[in-house]
């Protein structure tokens, strides 16, 4: 990243940590060119804070945009960002298969403030874009895609969906799970980029966090939003979020490596059915990827050629990954999808997500990848044995 603003912060390399609540003006005058913008100060915690902008800036360069917020939560700027702009009687179309949340979010949220909000089947790319354009109506406010989807990495065509819904529609992507480092939205046509920094771009398992980045404009209107909702990142947050991506792309890197490495092993193992993985050209949409993505990440999901309790044998048998949700961090993590995150869902729930009993999230870490594909490889054997 590019070197610190010493009249900004400090001479200090690293910017400290501003763990305040208020900030103090000269005298009048100084206040008012506050409010004029003719001087960039702090005001109050809720509103401004030297680690956030630093933050802020990096973000929005890294994404592409002219400006960016920090949230508390990649969910918290979702949802910050929706209310920003929908009102009663608008349509939300979005990616059908995406992350639970989210999917909450619009299917038992929004309507209550009288949004119609409509899931679209990304599987199948002329199917997704007919629907599009048969949903599609002027006040269709928000198009929402998650790309790639979680768990199972499916992809838009981005700069045909934005050619379809126009200028007047926003386009919101969460790309939470490829990072500025394998993809950039805006070039495609995004008007704003979301990505829960709890996971890559955090990098470390130990914060919550989100950003959302696009015109100064945009961001400006979800400023006020922000300021009014208060979903704000304390000042440590920012600090660690500045740390990480200092390292984002060496780690992105090693994720990218590592995940095309073990993808391919499982590709080749007799007992994996299907891998999700979009650097293989057995993935549904390879080709979408070789256009939109410059990596493909550390996040494999998997299917083997098991029932729920042999594969449950499996992922119990693993010992490098911890058995847990997250992903993106330094510890591999893994999930037996169907009994971890989906696992109050229906049998019919669950099948139109395309959640199945056989389902394994594997979160690659900084593990060396010989040695993840050395544990995969014994808690297979384990499997077999009668």
């Amino acid at each position: 990243m590019s070197k610190q603003k010493k009249e900004t912060y400090s001479n200090s390399c690293i910017t400290p940590i501003y763990q305040n609540a208020a900030y103090f003006f000269e005298n009048t005058e100084q206040v008012i060119k506050y409010h004029q913008d003719e001087v960039r100060l702090g005001r109050y915690g809720r509103y401004d804070n030297p680690n956030w902008l630093e933050f802020e800036s990096k973000i929005a360069a890294l994404d592409n945009y002219e400006d960016a917020l920090i949230f508390s939560s990649g969910m918290n700027a979702i949802v910050t960002t929706v209310f920003s702009f929908i009102e009663p009687n608008d349509i939300l179309l979005y990616t059908g298969k995406c992350y639970r949340n989210i999917r909450k979010f619009f299917n038992l949220v929004l309507p209550k403030f009288g949004v119609k909000t409509i899931p679209i089947d990304q599987m199948i790319r002329d199917d997704f874009h007919k629907k599009i354009e048969n949903q599609y109506q002027s006040n269709v406010k928000i198009v929402f895609v998650e790309m790639p989807s979680n768990p199972h990495l499916y992809l838009v065509d981005l700069a045909t969906l934005k050619s379809q819904i126009g200028t007047d529609t926003l386009l919101i992507v969460d790309s939470t799970l490829s990072t500025p480092y394998n993809i950039q939205p805006q070039r495609f046509g995004a008007d704003l980029t979301i990505h829960s920094c709890s996971k890559y771009i955090g990098g470390h398992g130990d914060i919550l966090a989100g950003s959302v980045a696009g015109s100064r404009e945009l961001i400006e209107q979800i400023r006020s939003y922000r300021n009014i909702m208060g979903g704000i990142a304390d000042p440590h947050c920012a600090f660690l979020l500045n740390r990480s991506l200092d390292t984002l792309e060496i780690r992105m890197r090693h994720f990218n490596e590592a995940g095309m490495k073990i993808a391919k092993y499982l590709e080749d193992h007799p007992r994996v059915k299907k891998v999700f993985y979009t650097g293989l050209e057995s993935h549904p949409h390879s080709y979408l990827a070789k256009k939109y993505l410059m990596g493909h990440g550390g996040l494999v999901s998997f299917e083997l050629d098991a029932d729920r309790e042999v594969t449950s044998k499996f992922v119990d048998a693993l010992r490098v990954p911890f058995m847990g949700t997250n992903f993106g961090s330094n510890n591999a993590m893994v999930e037996q999808c169907s009994v971890f995150t989906y696992y109050h869902l229906s049998p019919t729930e669950k099948q139109e997500i395309g959640i199945t009993d056989s389902l394994i999230r594997l979160s690659i870490g900084y593990e060396d990848s010989d040695l993840v594909i050395k544990d995969i490889d014994q808690a297979l054997k384990t499997i077999d044995q009668r």
